[in-house]
């Protein structure tokens, strides 16, 4: 029952055309019928209007007779052109000796010749001319036949403001009336409903908004006439598929009713479906999957092409009837499958993880493609037997053996490459880059490879230039407490001494004043490093006028600038500029940085400061002769206890430019230092009033 239903339903999709109210004449067939009539209706009415009376010469136009007189000129003209060369040094020579009589007699020649050309290349227009009308005879008779003799469509069409009329119909006066009382079916332009419609169109474009045109099919219709019979068959066909909606809708319920009771019925289940079951169970899960599909996808085809529904009944019916059954049943089976699946998620998680496609990708790409080939190759062949056309399926195998070969080979070519650059890798090699091509998952494995080497590479460069640097720091914060605490003992043991003068008692306490206070600012400034490393600072953020803090930081600094042998360029804008800063610490990082200049430039040059306001973002470029040899990396610089004089004579913790960049930075700006030879330049950039931090 449920085959059958099943074979209703594949039916009707296949004929569902036939179910509308008038099968036939809204059929393509019946609209093609339509439109070829109304083609040479307007042939017969337009292209030869008035044809048989006209004359031969009439009857063909210019435009028609344009190709071959387009080719009769060219003809000409080529044909003069090779008179002229024949007789142009003849003509020449005559000319030179003056002979009169040459010259006429060769002139008459080549007039001659060209005068037969002449009315042999029109001879070849009349023909052609000729042929054209013949044709257009015969076209002209054969549209005259067809609207004539095809008394079993009427059509009545207005066309243009003056509403001229062409019809079949004998007594016509009023249209409205011979449809209403004769018409077995009409048709009737401009119809805006069948506008999409690629056929109608042309008849709606043609009758315009002016006109109209009806098609009709006269109620007194000859029975035997291919129209009535094509008429008669498509009402059969529908018939015959509402026969099959109420068959198919009755055997549906009453299989869905008896494989209810049969399952209620019969709970344990016969020994061999049993069995047959627990087998079929142990098949992966995409693998009944894809049996499924593939199934499916041939009982389409089958059924598609199965006239079931057609007499006579013989034996091959009743097989179709056996394998859509079976088919039926094995559907209901593995939807009651999924259902139970979708149920208990636990039970499916299980079975996702013995599928086919999962085990195989484990093991390996190679297994994995003879997998898909093997599937695809039995789809093909499948398709291959039901259609007989050998050719093309084994074109198809072929090809795709092929592509299979050279992919799988690529493939494993790229996973040994990528095999051989983790080894590389794992035994110390951190310069191996695998080379990355194609896409999918081996392209990303080797590009997340090769991401993973560059960033422990990069790490471990950074590792050691950590540990460099801390050794660094270690010796640089030993000599630099050690300097002045070394001197603050030996002071204190000169103080130590008896019979000391009261001038060399206070010259010893002055050095240890002075001694303990640069330790005192290292101590200091080692402590503010460590904070602005960590992050454990408040800053007083607020509107400041950056142009009036350099200024300012240039006053203070006034007297060592002016004792300086040193020139300094400053050009600093008269307008106020803001920015949000911590006035005091930025001030800071002025002093640090004139500081630097006046500390390490070399004498008697120039110093450059300048501040500017561009793209809401405010620049201060400090620019200086270094009087020290600069062997360091830009980065290096601001490094803790780096300084620019390594013989360390020059005062400072070294601890300046580190806590100035971190300064900078948390106020949402930028600190850069830029080397070019001897050439020093720090840059400082911080976004102006309002404006988002810049990123880092």
């Amino acid at each position: 029952m449920l085959a059958l239903s099943n074979l209703s339903v594949m039916d009707i999709i296949k004929n569902k055309n036939y179910l509308r109210m008038e099968p036939y004449f809204t059929s393509s067939e019946f609209k093609t019928e339509i439109v070829g009539y109304f083609n040479n209706i307007e042939a017969l009415n337009v292209i030869y209007k008035d044809y048989s009376h006209k004359s031969d010469d009439e009857k063909v136009t210019n435009e028609e007779i344009m190709p071959s007189k387009t080719t009769y000129d060219a003809n000409l003209r080529t044909k003069e052109d090779q008179l002229s060369n024949k007789y142009k040094n003849d003509l020449l020579a005559a000319e030179k000796k003056g002979n009169n009589v040459e010259i006429s007699r060769l002139t008459d020649a080549k007039d001659k010749e060209l005068n037969e050309f002449k009315k042999e290349n029109e001879k070849t227009l009349d023909n052609a001319k000729k042929k054209i009308a013949l044709y257009k005879n015969q076209d002209y008779e054969n549209i005259k036949r067809a609207v004539e003799g095809k008394t079993i469509i009427k059509y009545y069409i207005t066309k243009g403001k003056n509403n001229v009329i062409y019809t079949n119909i004998v007594n016509s006066s009023d249209i409205n009336l011979y449809v209403k009382n004769s018409a077995f079916y009409s048709m009737k332009f401009p119809d805006k409903s069948l506008k999409i419609n690629n056929d109608m169109f042309t008849i709606n474009q043609w009758v315009g908004t002016s006109g109209e045109a009806y098609f009709i099919i006269p109620k007194d219709i000859d029975k035997t006439s291919y129209i009535y019979e094509n008429y008669n068959y498509y009402n059969s066909v529908r018939q015959r598929i509402i026969k099959e909606i109420i068959i198919g809708f009755v055997a549906f319920i009453i299989g869905i009713t008896m494989l209810f009771l049969i399952l209620k019925k019969n709970k344990e289940q016969i020994p061999f479906i049993k069995k047959l079951k627990k087998r079929y169970n142990k098949i992966p899960l995409d693998v009944r999957i894809f049996i499924f599909i593939i199934f499916s996808f041939i009982m389409t085809i089958y059924t598609d092409k199965v006239p079931f529904f057609y007499k006579p009944y013989n034996y091959a019916q009743f097989c179709t009837l056996t394998i859509i059954a079976f088919y039926t049943v094995y559907s209901i089976s593995n939807i009651i499958m999924a259902y139970r699946l979708y149920k208990n998620r636990e039970e499916f998680r299980e079975q996702v993880k013995k599928c086919a496609f999962y085990q195989l990708s484990k093991r390996g790409i190679i297994i994995l493609t003879m997998f898909a080939g093997v599937a695809i190759f039995g789809a093909y062949i499948t398709v291959m037997l039901s259609s007989r056309i050998i050719i093309i399926p084994m074109m198809y195998i072929l090809c795709y053996l092929v592509f299979i070969f050279i992919y799988s080979f690529n493939k494993i070519r790229f996973l040994r490459s990528i095999i051989k650059g983790t080894e590389e890798i794992v035994s110390g090699n951190l310069n191996y880059t695998i080379v990355e091509k194609g896409g999918g998952d081996l392209f990303k494995l080797a590009n997340n490879i090769n991401n993973m080497k560059a960033g422990f590479k990069k790490s471990l460069e950074n590792e050691i230039k950590s540990e460099r640097l801390k050794s660094e720091l270690i010796t640089n914060v030993s000599h630099d407490l050690k300097t002045p605490l070394t001197s603050i003992i030996n002071y204190v043991d000169f103080l130590k001494k008896e019979g000391l003068s009261k001038e060399e008692s206070q010259g010893y306490i002055d050095v240890l004043d002075r001694k303990s206070q640069r330790l005192k600012i290292l101590i200091d400034d080692l402590f503010e490093a460590s904070k602005m490393a960590s992050g454990a600072v408040e800053l007083n953020i607020e509107k400041v006028d950056i142009t009036a803090l350099l200024q300012q930081s240039l006053a203070e600094l006034h007297d060592k600038i002016n004792n300086s042998p040193l020139i300094f360029k400053v050009k600093v804008p008269k307008r106020k500029i803001y920015a949000n800063l911590d006035g005091k610490r930025t001030w800071r990082v002025f002093e640090n940085l004139i500081n630097n200049i006046l500390k390490y430039t070399l004498p008697k040059t120039r110093v450059y400061i300048d501040l500017i306001e561009r793209d809401n973002q405010i620049i201060i470029n400090m620019k200086n002769i270094s009087s020290y040899e600069m062997d360091f990396d830009n980065e290096e610089i601001f490094e803790r206890f780096i300084r620019g004089d390594k013989s360390r004579n020059t005062e400072g913790s070294g601890l300046g430019l580190s806590i100035a960049k971190s300064i900078i930075e948390l106020q949402g700006g930028r600190l850069s230092i830029e080397i070019d030879g001897d050439l020093f330049k720090a840059k400082v950039i911080i976004p102006s009033f309002s404006q988002p931090p810049i990123e880092t």
